[in-house]
């Protein structure tokens, strides 16, 4: 992950890829993702036989941060 400026900043990156535009988001909103279950019990001794529920929380977080489009879906 790169932080940057702006999102005009990320835009001039030499290496921008427009694909990735839906990923461009505050630094606020992406503390609240990353401060989700996926990565806050990531030394839990039950965290691989929950990570599936985790990561549907990340989501869940991104859906409502308005980031439900393709660039996050699972692959």
């Amino acid at each position: 992950m790169n932080l940057f400026r702006s999102e005009e900043h990320v835009k001039n990156w030499p290496v921008y890829d427009p694909v990735s535009a839906e990923s461009i988001m505050a630094l606020a909103d992406w503390a609240l993702v990353f401060s989700g279950p996926l990565m806050k019990r990531r030394l839990d001794p039950d965290y691989l036989a929950r990570v599936k529920e985790y990561g549907d929380e990340l989501f869940l977080s991104l859906k409502r941060l308005g980031k439900a489009g393709p660039f996050w879906s699972p692959q």
